[in-house]
């Protein structure tokens, strides 16, 4: 059950990403391009197709983390 409740909360979040860094990430992720296919596709270098990527999992990690620790928080001041 945890593994699906964490991709449901990441492609959550990615949903809200801005268009262009959410095309990015889908095209890798979703679709299995590489960096260089992305890139000659969107007309950009492969350094800021990595860039958006490995951006883009710092911000579903941090997210991530944040909510995590508000469910640790919630279930130690309300379950004790």
């Amino acid at each position: 059950l945890f593994p699906y409740t964490t991709l449901f909360r990441s492609d959550r979040i990615v949903e809200k990403l801005p268009e262009r860094k959410k095309l990015i990430f889908l095209k890798s992720r979703k679709e299995g391009k590489s960096s260089k296919e992305i890139a000659e596709e969107l007309h950009i270098t492969v350094g800021t197709v990595d860039n958006q990527i490995s951006d883009t999992l710092r911000i579903i990690r941090n997210a991530l983390k944040d909510e995590n620790l508000a469910i640790l928080l919630f279930l130690a001041l309300f379950l004790n």
